[in-house]
């Protein structure tokens, strides 16, 4: 018995020895010491960024506001000094309750400091200003995209992964230690990607600029020819994407992209009705004697002020906006073919512009409708069941000056990763034949007119020669007895070799030439630089 109890100690002894090594092993060993010393830092984000959206020279359209101040504080006596001086003193209470804590921690500044415990860092907030807000659209309280391309690339805007984070070495509660300075992470270069449009920021700024000018509501669209790519697309009355709360209450509306909203058309719409008749084998030259007004269905259409304009052709009826004539010209033209030359220009769908962001389609009439004279009579003149949107009726200009070619507008071009880099690009839009080349040059000719002598005088370049026709529609709508109209100027510029399709819309006004022509000259002008 005492053998056997002597070696059971002994065997005992042998494995409490080896399990206190163990534990020695655990517990004063690199792999414990090294975890414990990963949890004694403490990471502060302090900035994160969206991706970029640039306009088609990489210039950015965000991250381009104002320097603000983000920075990470590690409290000491120096740093509050020196956050107390700088901060409003309706924050300090908050500040003073963070710096108590003595735990690190972010805060934005109004002015960057220099104190120990304080590395303030120097960001671009992320718009500039209003510039091309409607497109850009702007960011909820989350700061997630809430519209425009922010809402429709959201997800890649976001994940760019681009932040700045400061690490501290901490005590077991939380308080920086004396050599835990601050380890900076700083991957912002990633922000570089993003989103690249088809605008030209400098012909946004031109179309905002002249937009402004002279209208309080409406909107000015620049495409390309042909490609009908949206270089500009101003919408007034304008917001800042920084403060929409400001705008939400206004009667104005100023967060509704007008560009893309559709309204009563008018008389630019005569354009396609006149493409309609030519290609359905109509000589411009046929003569018709405008008395001021012309019967339809037992309806009386008027020209403007009732005023006869007398013996007319095709290329003086546009010039003069003649609504007699149209009226008249479209009693010979089949509906089917008239409404199907619409179709052909984009009238009546949607225009596809980002992921899940739109261009309304507006309204055309059915076949079905158009069987009434007085129907067909006041499709011809855009009026009646027909509305479209400024994107639209830019677009239909685009396919005259492209030669009768029909392109659908686009905005995007693609997307790149933080060297430019395109990492995907769009489809390339669709392009049909809607009108013969020689249906679309004499459109060209007798815009031309209407520029020249007619309706459109008033947005006459100052410099180089354009093409266009007005429009002013009726509404239905009355205030102070008086309708309230919508006014149209759509063109091309310059003349001869066109590439710039222009429309302009005023969500009111005294008419097409009066309201928008103005708009078109100075845009008009502006593009000169651009051709000469």
């Amino acid at each position: 018995m005492p053998k056997r109890a002597s070696f059971l100690f002994a065997v005992l002894a042998v494995l409490l020895f080896f399990n206190a090594i163990t534990v020695y092993q655990i517990s004063g060993g690199t792999g414990l010491a090294e975890a414990a010393a990963d949890q004694q830092f403490f990471t502060v984000p302090v900035v994160s960024q969206r991706g970029t959206i640039y306009d088609r020279n990489r210039d950015p359209l965000t991250g381009n506001g104002k320097e603000e101040y983000p920075t990470a504080v590690a409290p000491g006596t120096q740093a509050a000094a020196a956050l107390k001086k700088v901060m409003p003193a309706a924050d300090w209470n908050d500040i003073r309750t963070l710096l108590s804590s003595g735990k690190p921690f972010a805060v934005k500044l109004p002015a960057p400091v220099s104190a120990a415990g304080v590395k303030t860092f120097a960001v671009k907030k992320r718009y500039g200003g209003s510039t091309a807000a409607h497109v850009l659209g702007y960011l909820d309280g989350s700061g997630k995209g809430a519209s425009g391309i922010e809402k429709a690339y959201d997800d890649a805007l976001s994940s760019t992964g681009a932040k700045i984070t400061v690490s501290y070495q901490v005590d077991a509660l939380g308080h920086v230690l004396p050599e835990g300075n601050g380890e900076v992470s700083d991957s912002t270069a990633l922000a570089r990607g993003g989103v690249v449009l088809t605008l030209d920021g400098s012909i946004q700024k031109l179309a905002e600029r002249a937009a402004a000018k002279y209208l309080k509501k409406g909107a000015a669209v620049v495409l390309s020819v042909p490609s009908g790519q949206i270089l500009a697309m101003a919408s007034l009355p304008a917001f800042s994407p920084d403060d929409v709360s400001s705008v939400l209450e206004s009667e104005d509306s100023p967060l509704l992209n007008r560009a893309v909203s559709a309204y009563n058309v008018g008389s630019v719409f005569k354009i396609a009705a006149a493409a309609a008749a030519l290609e359905d084998g109509v000589s411009p030259a046929e003569q018709y004697r405008c008395v001021g007004y012309e019967e339809a269905g037992g309806m009386l259409f008027h020209c403007y002020d009732s005023q006869p304009h007398g013996t007319e052709d095709m290329k003086l009826a546009i010039a003069n906006s003649c609504n007699s004539y149209f009226v008249h010209l479209m009693k010979q033209i089949p509906q089917a073919d008239f409404l199907h030359m619409a179709e052909k220009l984009g009238f009546g769908k949607p225009v596809a512009l980002a992921p899940g962001m739109e261009a309304e389609a507006g309204t055309l009439p059915s076949l079905q409708s158009l069987g009434s004279p007085r129907a067909i009579a006041n499709f011809s003149i855009g009026q009646g069941d027909l509305t479209a949107t400024p994107l639209q009726v830019a677009a239909m200009v685009n396919a005259v000056a492209a030669g009768g070619v029909y392109t659908e507008p686009t905005l995007v071009i693609g997307r790149v990763n933080e060297n430019h880099d395109f990492v995907e690009r769009s489809a390339a839009p669709k392009s049909t034949r809607a009108m013969s080349e020689k249906t679309a040059r004499l459109l060209q000719e007798f815009m031309a007119a209407s520029v020249d002598s007619g309706t459109g005088k008033k947005g006459k370049p100052d410099y180089g020669t354009a093409g266009a026709k007005t429009g002013t529609a009726q509404t239905g709508r009355y205030q102070n007895g008086e309708e309230e109209v919508e006014s149209w100027y759509a063109g091309f510029y310059p003349r001869g070799d066109p590439k710039f399709a222009i429309a302009v819309f005023a969500e009111g006004g005294s008419g097409g030439g009066a309201s928008c022509g103005p708009v078109f000259r100075e845009i008009a002008n502006g593009l000169y630089g651009y051709v000469s």
